[in-house]
């Protein structure tokens, strides 16, 4: 009964028009924040905090803005085009103080904007002044809600102290949401994916930190997403016993066996990929209403794990130092040579990811 409720309420929400949308996540997060304050005493606040979550996370929308505050990583996952993009003249850095000024100040032109800080390439914890830079982000006030995404490498123990004191400063509830990507279950698929051997590490820093998040009284809701081989065999129960150790009440786990790709990704055959949709692609997608600030300098219309394809900037719209009409100018550029001329940009062409709001 339980799961058909959330798969109704799913279906339900996947309805609301992306005004709506965000009406919906905004509602939520402001029933969080106060309902969070009762956690340590309360267990209904438990439950409550948990469905908030549960809505939120589904009514995220298609518009929300990446901040990539660097593109370098410490893996190299056999699902990514970062191996590839090493091979070419792309620079890998991080962002600087400068940019960042020039960004925020860009942000003014969203309302109630969400922040995720997921790169293309790269994992936010690299950047020495990570901390700094997301607060000052979320500081801005057209920036109402945050998610965070890592692979949790870097996850050592200065950086758990950071992001404690980071979600306690953060009293408006904004930062509702971290995403720890984990590579199957075991050292041998985590190496197999990720082509790095940090799998014992990584669970024994996500359970370190779990154990602050619990002993702080902190509600975020911390999302454990397992990528997985094509053979690699999911169990839940094994999953729990490994990755929450501290028993942290607001911990959810997924996992996925299949991956995005399109006409131009070099594939694996370790792994499986999402099948391209039937869907007739008239309609421009609508992750192409996304903005990515990437760490270079480059204003993106990022719409997926696969915008930007190794040697091709199809979606890029230009630069931070460029006005805000420009740079939505190209996004419309973009949009129009798909749906009035057909012209498919080239990391869309055969993508999986695909998603047209009627």
């Amino acid at each position: 009964m339980k799961q058909k409720i959330k798969i109704a309420t799913e279906l339900f929400l996947n309805q609301l028009s992306e005004h709506n949308t965000r009406r919906v996540s905004l509602f939520f997060s402001k029933i969080k924040t106060k309902a969070s304050a009762s956690f340590a005493h309360q267990k209904w606040a438990i439950r409550l905090i948990r469905l908030c979550d549960f809505i939120i996370v589904r009514t995220n929308g298609f518009k929300f803005i990446e901040f990539e505050l660097t593109n370098i990583c410490n893996a190299q996952c056999i699902f990514c085009p970062y191996p590839d993009m090493l091979r070419t003249d792309k620079k890998f850095m991080n962002m600087s103080d400068a940019l960042l000024a020039q960004n925020i100040e860009k942000l003014k032109h969203f309302n109630n904007a969400l922040i995720s800080f997921t790169p293309t390439t790269g994992d936010t914890l690299l950047h020495p002044e990570w901390d700094y830079f997301i607060e000052k982000i979320m500081q801005t006030p057209s920036v109402r809600q945050a998610t965070f995404f890592t692979n949790a490498i870097k996850l050592d123990e200065a950086n758990q102290l950071k992001l404690i004191q980071l979600l306690k400063k953060d009293r408006n509830g904004k930062m509702s949401q971290l995403y720890f990507s984990i590579g199957g279950l075991n050292v041998a698929d985590y190496k197999t994916l990720y082509k790095v051997d940090r799998f014992e590490l990584v669970v024994q820093q996500i359970n370190a930190f779990l154990k602050l998040l619990k002993e702080n009284n902190l509600t975020t809701g911390i999302h454990l997403h397992l990528k997985m081989l094509r053979a690699g065999d999911f169990e839940m129960a094994k999953a729990i016993a490994m990755l929450n150790q501290p028993n942290y009440p607001f911990v959810y786990i997924s996992h996925s066996h299949l991956y995005y790709s399109n006409d131009g990704y070099k594939r694996n055959a370790q792994i499986g990929y999402y099948k391209p949709t039937d869907e007739e692609k008239k309609k421009a997608c609508s992750y192409l209403y996304k903005t990515r600030f990437a760490a270079d300098g480059s204003v993106w219309a990022d719409g997926c794990v696969i915008s930007e394809m190794p040697n091709d900037s199809s979606l890029k719209l230009g630069d931070a130092d460029a006005s805000w009409d420009a740079i939505e100018n190209a996004r419309q550029t973009i949009i129009n040579q798909w749906e009035l001329e057909g012209i498919v940009p080239k990391p869309c062409i055969g993508c999986t990811v695909y998603q047209c709001k009627k």
